[in-house]
């Protein structure tokens, strides 16, 4: 006799009959996008703002969460990559109400910030008929510098932050591409650079 499955959208955060809190945290970070936008519209900003950081900073404690509690799981990192993915294109929004004149004056580097990440996908998808996420050191420090984004520029009244940023992202994905050329299919690769076929360096 086969298990019973668990429904949907009760699955999300519940795998093996038993509760993830890390998947739990990880929709929130989803859930609190209407509300950051909500607060951008009307005209509370640094209300928007601080909701913004709680939200990013869910990326971490998930991640925390799942390790604490050895719940780590595949479901569990792609669920964590697709809110990451839709916060990440979410936080053009934010800019965009946040800082109305920001994006037109730097679209170039909004650009490569918000549309190289989905070249990438589509140019890993011919090159390997999946969507390759590496988890190489560029890659990390670019989507902490985009979730730092906002917070960065509202602190300092930088707004080079945004080319920054770009520069990494681009950088990276570059990097990632290079990686998959060379043959690479270790998402946890160190680098793009990596000997292929050798496990990536601790």
């Amino acid at each position: 006799m086969t298990p019973e499955r668990t429904p949907f959208p009760l699955s999300l955060v519940v795998e093996r009959g038993r509760f993830k809190p890390a998947n739990a945290v990880t929709l929130s970070r989803g859930l609190l996008i209407a509300p950051i936008f909500a607060l951008l519209w009307a005209g509370l900003p640094t209300a928007a703002l601080g909701l913004y950081i709680l939200a990013a900073a869910t990326d971490l404690l998930d991640g925390w969460l799942a390790r604490r509690f050895k719940q780590s799981s595949e479901f569990g990192a792609q669920l964590d990559a697709a809110v990451d993915n839709l916060f990440s294109v979410a936080i053009l929004g934010f800019l965009a109400l946040a800082y109305p004149d920001l994006i037109m004056r730097q679209w170039p580097a909004a650009a490569v910030l918000f549309g190289g990440p989905i070249l990438y996908l589509g140019l890993s998808w011919l090159m390997t008929r999946r969507l390759m996420m590496f988890h190489v050191w560029s890659a990390k420090l670019g989507a902490l510098l985009l979730f730092c984004l906002w917070p960065a520029i509202a602190l300092t009244g930088w707004q080079g932050w945004l080319w920054l940023s770009a520069a990494v992202v681009g950088l990276s994905r570059l990097e990632q591409l290079i990686l998959i050329g060379r043959g690479g299919r270790d998402l946890n690769a160190g680098h793009g650079f990596v000997r292929i076929g050798e496990p990536p360096p601790r």
